[in-house]
């Protein structure tokens, strides 16, 4: 099982670390091609969260595609529980460029088979304290409980206990 301390390495001093145990504050975000997506909606499942700046999304690579192998994994019971949420900050889209974001957005969903949201205004950024230009990750539990925080990349050596974490969240 996953310790405590194991994950406060990961953690780092990012300003975001104070939400860990507490709730998850409000978010609502939509796709490309205008899908809501608000936490009340997911509450109960175990959600990962990866919020990430357009310029950034090619950061922890490695993290989301063994992310995404364990997912693919876990039998349909366990994926029931578990949402895969990537997020981009699409706060700095000026209104005569919007669609071109969303024709991305969807292009991009497209791409790597699961829906990809926006923050169109920059409250969850704001809420979560999420680290600009830096690959945010988060774990909530069932709960909906902030389990998990860490901006920047995560080591290659880390990418178990996150792994860990959300299989043992996801089992309970």
């Amino acid at each position: 099982m996953v310790t405590l301390l194991s994950l406060l390495s990961l953690r780092g001093s990012s300003p975001a670390s104070g939400l860990i145990g507490s709730e998850a504050p409000y978010f609502r975000v939509k796709s490309g091609d205008d899908r809501e997506l608000a936490l009340g909606m997911i509450k109960g499942k175990v959600i990962l969260i990866c919020y990430e700046s357009k310029d950034i999304v090619k950061n922890n690579k490695r993290l989301k595609a063994e992310l995404n192998q364990l997912y693919y994994e876990q039998t349909e019971a366990v994926k029931e529980v578990l949402v895969r949420l990537p997020i981009v900050d699409c706060s700095d889209a000026i209104w005569p460029f919007v669609g071109t974001w969303k024709r991305r957005l969807r292009e991009r969903s497209r791409e790597e088979g699961i829906a990809i949201y926006c923050d169109w205004n920059g409250k969850m950024s704001s809420d979560y304290r999420m680290k600009a230009d830096e690959s945010n990750i988060l774990i909530i539990d069932k709960s909906g409980r902030v389990k998990f925080f860490t901006s920047g990349e995560v080591k290659a050596e880390d990418i178990h206990d996150v792994k860990e974490l959300l299989k043992t969240l996801a089992g309970e």
